[in-house]
């Protein structure tokens, strides 16, 4: 009986998360602050083709930015970057802290930064030859990603 009461459980928490997760499509002008002016301040020449809000349960909300050009921008509900994926693309090196453009340029030379992303503890770098990078927070390199 206690096996059937845990399946059961497990689908309604189940079940709730994917009735919960929605998406929709909104305007620029919705978006926090905080990502307005991210790419107001790094993404002047592109216009944007879309945004959608993502909620995926009660209390997290994200935004993804699509770009005139391709570039997407993934956002927290705060309007904080976590990601710049340019599709092959170079991304404005002004979002990369130093440390890893640096490291990047000695390291890669003739390679652009085509994606950006970072956690807590790390920053995850794709460059145009299509290696990927860790990097702790403080932008040290740490490992090649396979």
């Amino acid at each position: 009986m206690n096996k059937i009461k845990t399946i059961a459980i497990t689908a309604l928490v189940a079940l709730s998360t994917i009735v919960c997760a929605q998406k929709k499509v909104i305007n620029s002008n919705q978006l926090p602050a905080n990502a307005q002016t991210f790419i107001k301040n790094n993404f002047a020449i592109n216009q944007i083709s879309s945004t959608i809000e993502e909620q995926e349960n009660l209390f997290s909300k994200e935004y993804k930015v699509i770009l005139n050009n391709g570039t997407e921008i993934e956002f927290d509900k705060s309007g904080n970057w976590e990601e710049v994926d340019g599709q092959k693309t170079a991304i404005p090196l002004k979002i990369v802290p130093r440390t890893i453009q640096n490291y990047v340029a000695k390291s890669f030379p003739n390679t652009q930064i085509v994606k950006i992303k970072k956690s807590l503890r790390k920053y995850e770098v794709e460059i145009s030859n299509g290696l990927e990078l860790e990097f702790n927070k403080k932008g040290q390199f740490t490992k090649i990603d396979d």
